[in-house]
């Protein structure tokens, strides 16, 4: 004679049913329950209770995304505990995640000559919830290897869509200029600023207001919706991106460039600009002697000569600089500075270089940036950042994707944190999520 369990249609629901029963459950009592109906349910309660006890831990605070030698899969990885959660497993595209923003990735979904489209995935939501963004218009410039993963540099959000639906927007630096492109929800295009001369933007962020975008020079732009004078298609947003330098670029020299630059609202709502670097003293001062030597090379075939000397020390000191390039790209530095608002709102006031955090600790990759009480987590070192890897071609790298750090604001020292392994040398790189 069959079990009442047996016979029932209960181990037939679908599990979208099941994720709205576990949901409401409150106490590990529900789940013991639940998961005494049948084998289906019993499994179901255990990986549904392990998932909301993991995110209820880590609430509002940043984990690791990692990847696994399983190419769909992907770990977390708790930093404060220096343990990877392997039974949390998440089914994830098998490519650069180009932003994280309120537990929400970015993943470019389709690539064709003239569009690219972004979805976004929140893991955390069961059946990990997605969003299909429309595609983004493409120019021939925009076009670079590995569209699929470096389509979009970086990608954020202003609100979390599950938490404000219909009223939350999107901005991506895409194609190979980063330039930048926004999208409100509802709306059936993006909008796009009119080309920034000379300049690669290397973040953009929500704040207060604002959208705010920083080269690799400290020039920061703000960016504001305009409607367009004349539309000359039905086919495109009625809106363009108009901007505003609130900051002058610095010089365009060698020792004036960042690898890469960040905008990071810490908790009290300051506005901070973390600049980082690849480059030690000897190599930035080996391209200054190399540009000289151009320099003295060219005035010297003007007034006559040959230029052969000063060509072939120049040609040794680029030969040592391109072994050197070869090398895995490991930060040498970060500086950070505060930056302020004039009186009347309209420009950056000051830019002040400091050495604290004040106890706050930064998280900057290709998430969006983020600042944290250390206070709240004394397992952390305060006044320091914690950083992964977003070097742009990590995949032509011999190592992979390594570049993950802590360094100390204050002592100017670095630390570890994630040592990836070398069999996952190809895989996409980590980043830092903020479960949801």
């Amino acid at each position: 004679m069959e079990s009442p369990t047996e016979s029932s249609q209960w181990p037939l629901l679908p599990e979208d049913l099941l994720h709205e029963i576990t949901n409401r459950l409150l106490k590990p009592s529900d789940y013991v329950r639940f998961g005494a109906v049948c084998k289906g349910w019993h499994s179901f309660a255990y990986k549904s209770y392990k998932q909301k006890h993991l995110l209820h831990i880590h609430q509002n605070f940043p984990v690791l995304l990692i990847p696994t030698k399983d190419q769909e899969g992907r770990s977390l990885y708790d930093i404060t505990q220096g343990m990877v959660y392997h039974r949390f497993q998440l089914n994830l595209p098998n490519k650069r995640c180009c932003g994280s923003s309120y537990g929400w990735l970015f993943f470019v979904d389709k690539v064709t000559k003239s569009t690219l489209e972004l979805i976004l995935i929140n893991p955390f939501l069961g059946d990990s919830k997605t969003i299909k963004l429309p595609p983004i218009k493409l120019n021939n410039d925009d076009i670079l290897d590995m569209m699929d993963h470096y389509g979009v540099y970086k990608a954020i959000l202003s609100k979390d869509p599950y938490v404000s639906p219909h009223d939350y927007e999107v901005v991506a630096l895409y194609g190979s200029l980063a330039k930048l492109a926004h999208y409100k929800c509802g709306d059936k295009y993006w909008s796009y600023a009119k080309k920034v001369e000379g300049t690669t933007l290397a973040d953009v962020i929500f704040y207060k207001g604002l959208v705010l975008a920083l080269n690799r020079y400290d020039w920061i732009i703000n960016f504001t919706l305009e409607p367009k004078a004349r539309i000359q298609s039905t086919n495109c947003s009625p809106w363009y991106l108009k901007w505003n330098t609130l900051r002058k670029k610095l010089a365009n020299t060698i020792r004036n460039y960042a690898d890469n630059a960040y905008l990071v609202e810490n908790s009290n709502g300051d506005l901070l600009l973390v600049r980082r670097c690849y480059w030690g003293e000897d190599r930035i001062q080996a391209r200054e002697i190399a540009q000289e030597l151009d320099a003295a090379r060219r005035q010297d075939i003007a007034q006559g000569g040959s230029g052969d000397a000063l060509l072939q020390e120049y040609k040794k000191i680029e030969e040592r600089i391109y072994r050197k390039d070869e090398d895995p790209k490991l930060t040498v530095n970060f500086e950070v500075y505060r930056v302020s608002f004039s009186s009347d709102g309209r420009r950056l006031s000051k830019k002040i270089r400091t050495k604290t955090l004040d106890g706050e600790i930064l998280f900057l990759g290709d998430n969006n940036s983020i600042s944290i009480p250390a206070s709240k987590y004394p397992k952390l070192h305060p006044n320091s950042i914690y950083y992964t890897d977003d070097y742009v071609a990590y995949y032509d790298l011999p190592l992979g994707s390594c570049d993950n750090g802590i360094f100390d604001v204050e002592k100017e020292s670095f630390g570890k944190h994630y040592l990836p392994s070398f069999s996952i040398k190809d895989m996409p790189p980590p980043t830092f999520v903020v479960p949801k």
